[in-house]
């Protein structure tokens, strides 16, 4: 064997375990709280990507909830493309207490829709496993959000 035929080896070794780490963690269940986080230039960049797409924080915030929590608020926006709508939404942030403001409205619609999935476990057991893993993840998206204002906002 030749050093050629180790870093072939070595290769294979590594595409195999690559493949059976991807094969055992597809419910994101083996991925730690912070792992898979990345570093952002802004705290918006790093809500929209983080904490919108519902494969990330187990929540899926409608149009109509953005347009709902502005308005708790007090502020108003037509209804548009989600993408759009949160920028407007988050136009509105200009100081630290208007960012805990906002935390706060994305925290009470998390909170309402992981009541909502823990009833819905309850009425379908079968479904608790589905549930939880959502229910999980939507926390981990609330810690999260403290930390994108402990880093970007104090």
């Amino acid at each position: 064997m030749d050093i050629k035929d180790l870093n072939e080896l070595r290769g294979e070794f590594e595409q195999l375990q690559k493949n059976n780490m991807q094969n055992n963690c597809l419910d994101d269940s083996c991925v730690s709280e912070d792992e898979g986080r990345e570093d952002y230039p802004d705290y918006l960049a790093a809500i929209y990507t983080e904490i919108m797409p519902p494969n990330k924080s187990g929540i899926y915030f409608s149009r109509w909830d953005l347009k709902a929590m502005a308005s708790e608020l007090d502020e108003s926006f037509a209804l548009d493309v989600r993408e759009r709508m949160f920028k407007k939404f988050m136009q509105w942030v200009a100081t630290p207490e208007d960012m805990q403001l906002l935390i706060g409205q994305f925290n009470n619609n998390i909170d309402a829709k992981c009541n909502m999935y823990r009833e819905y476990s309850e009425k379908y057991p079968s479904s608790k496993e589905i549930f939880d893993v959502k229910i999980k993840k939507a926390d981990s998206a609330k810690r999260y959000l403290d930390k994108v204002y402990t880093e970007f906002f104090t």
